[in-house]
């Protein structure tokens, strides 16, 4: 279930459905967790909070891969993405809620992203456009280890297709897929290394519970490597 084989780096994206905050199970938490978990009274944060730490409790461990992985969850969905070897890995998961999505990139993203969401004009196509957007540039932020606002500012993504490029604040090679596993939900993921092959493959996807390999529509795939790329979408 994982890619790459013994001779190569492997990568594996994890979506957890709502479903799995029934399964958590609060005896397994370490010391931290246990009082953050105390601590939420919110439905709606406690369903976030239980679906992502039931899918950790349920990934099946690897004594041959030291993971380095990345957590996201977003109404009642869990995503967790994680790589083996001397890549780091980022994800970003969030549902589409309507907003006054203008105004929020005007404050957030560059001058070329908010001239790129202002000349959609369609509603809906403004809204995926947007949270495209944002998921990449939370998934750099973590793959990078960027602070949010520093990601926001400085990683820009800008047209589609041929004329597609990315402008980002770091020299190492990279690869970044965004996905819609359901209509609503927008789903990045992004791999960076020292190499071309280290960030080279998609991570290999798959739902709990239970557990099962998807296919999940691929919305935007972005590669390259160095502070400024084109990069197909």
């Amino acid at each position: 279930m994982t890619p790459g084989g013994d001779d190569g780096p492997r990568s594996e994206l994890w979506l957890a459905t709502p479903q799995a905050a029934r399964l958590l199970d609060p005896a397994r938490l370490d010391p931290a967790d246990r009082l953050a978990w105390s601590s939420i009274h919110t439905a709606r944060r406690r369903l976030d909070w239980a679906s992502s730490r039931a899918l950790q409790q349920a990934l099946p461990e690897d004594a041959r891969a030291e993971w380095n992985s990345s957590l996201s969850h977003s109404h009642g969905y869990a995503a967790l993405a994680r790589t083996s070897g001397d890549a780091s890995i980022g994800v970003d998961l969030e549902w589409l809620v309507p907003r006054d999505f203008l105004s929020m990139a005007s404050m957030a993203f560059t001058v070329e992203e908010v001239r790129e969401l202002e000349s959609l004009g369609e509603p809906a196509k403004v809204c995926a456009s947007f949270y495209e957007y944002w998921t990449l540039k939370e998934a750099f932020a973590k793959a990078l280890k960027l602070p949010l606002a520093d990601a926001l500012s400085r990683c820009c993504f800008a047209g589609s297709g041929s004329t597609a490029a990315a402008l980002l604040p770091t020299a190492r090679h990279w690869r970044a897929v965004v996905y819609a596993p359901r209509p609503r939900l927008r789903l990045a993921v992004v791999v960076a290394g020292p190499s071309a092959h280290s960030a080279a493959a998609n991570p290999i996807a798959l739902e709990w519970p239970p557990q099962r390999e998807a296919d999940w529509p691929v919305v935007r795939i972005l590669e390259g490597a160095g502070t400024s790329s084109r990069a197909p979408c």
